[in-house]
């Protein structure tokens, strides 16, 4: 390496840390002297590079920079431009997609709910049509993309599998037909692996840990895994298929039955129909859906009692295999089943009796919109790592 790229180098690493500075302290404004303190640098080194960023729109000086009036010169306070990057974010759902752009600072600017249509084709074409429109309604342009989607993604193939509710993935390289019409750099994943994030985004400062599991529980059941900070895919990208998960060891000639036989949506409303059917007493119509079975457990339903504890039990049962596994400190049921407070108090009962130190249980305050939270760390994480390379020049060209 000369000395001209050794330069180069050396100031990409010095604008890096002032752009990490600036992010860390966000939403408090930072002076040159406080960007050298926190970095390490030297004032003139801080000087120059502020200098440049804000020259290419990175930076600026707030607005509430202090006057003058002060003996001496009053210090300019610098902070991140948000409009200086956009990012395209989406959750494609079976019935339902959120499409939203998102600034530099992680801020939804614009965002949009539309039918996800018949298959994964008309999914995606709506996706593009919708993203470009609500970029030009903000005049910006995309620096990123990141979409969450159902069924695992293969990143060496470029297909989804396992997309059960939504047909259509079988044939389509989604990154070659997301990067030909769309701008930036593209992210795909799965949609509770998003999830995972999301929810981990929306604790904050206040996480507990960095090792950290999403359960979404509805029409299936999947699961989101955060190791160490980063999500968890395993070896072949099929971590989370907790739906699949055997309860028992079947006998010869039995069906296998699977959590997601228990304790998704479409199969609690059958084993409440068959409560019914077995004698258990109930107010409700034996086709009644889930929210009014939970509803009812609370007003003593004798055949809805019957049906939670034996999808608790089943969930706790996979939980606990989770702790001996991975032992997360914290749990988060997402879904339309999994974020029923009725329901996760029940699992917690179940997981005290099988696991000695249970994580925390907790059930989303995110709702459905989880996923494209997490799409937005995940798109600002590629931004971020980006910005100070497009900003200040690439030493290999």
């Amino acid at each position: 390496m000369n000395e001209g790229s050794g330069s180069a180098v050396l100031r990409l690493i010095s604008g890096q840390r002032i752009v990490d500075a600036l992010f860390a302290s966000h939403p408090q404004r930072m002076s040159r002297a406080g960007i050298a303190r926190a970095t390490g640098l030297s004032k003139p080194t801080v000087s120059a590079l502020v200098a440049d960023m804000e020259s290419a729109g990175l930076v600026r000086v707030a607005n509430d920079s202090p006057k003058s009036g002060s003996i001496g010169r009053p210090a300019a306070l610098y902070e991140l431009v948000p409009t200086a990057r956009h990012s395209v974010v989406a959750d494609i759902g079976a019935t339902k997609m959120l499409v939203g752009v998102c600034d530099l600072l992680g801020n939804l600017v614009s965002e949009r709910e539309l039918e996800t249509g018949p298959n994964a084709q008309t999914a995606l074409e709506g996706l593009v049509a919708t993203s470009a429109e609500l970029l030009q309604s903000i005049d910006g342009t995309c620096s990123a993309v990141c979409i969450g989607v159902p069924g695992i993604y293969r990143h060496d193939h470029d297909r989804v599998e396992q997309a059960l509710n939504l047909p259509g993935f079988d044939g389509l390289a989604l990154h070659k037909f997301l990067s030909e019409r769309m701008d930036g750099r593209i992210h795909i994943e799965n949609d509770v692996n998003l999830a995972a994030l999301g929810e981990l985004t929306q604790m904050g400062a206040e996480r507990p840990d960095s090792d950290f599991a999403a359960i979404s529980v509805g029409t299936g059941i999947g699961l989101g895994m955060v190791v160490g900070g980063d999500l968890y895919r395993g070896g072949t990208g099929s971590a989370g298929e907790v739906g699949s998960l055997l309860l028992s060891l079947p006998t010869p000639g039995a069906v296998p039955v699977t959590l997601e036989d228990v304790a998704s949506a479409p199969s609690i409303r059958k084993l409440f129909g068959r409560a019914i059917e077995d004698g258990h007493r109930s107010a409700l119509d034996p086709s009644a859906d889930v929210p009014e079975i939970f509803e009812a457990v609370e007003a003593g339903d004798e055949a809805a009692r019957s049906v939670l504890d034996e999808v608790a039990g089943a969930m706790a049962l996979a939980v606990s295999h989770l702790c001996l596994i991975s032992d997360p400190g914290h749990v988060v049921f997402g879904g339309g089943v999994g974020s029923n407070p009725v329901f996760v108090d029940a699992v917690r009962l179940h997981l005290s009796r099988l696991v000695d130190s249970p994580p925390e249980l907790a059930a989303s305050t995110l709702g459905r919109r989880a996923a494209l939270v997490g799409a937005v760390s995940m798109s600002l994480r590629s931004v971020h790592e980006s910005l100070v390379t497009e900003i200040l020049g690439d030493p290999q060209r």
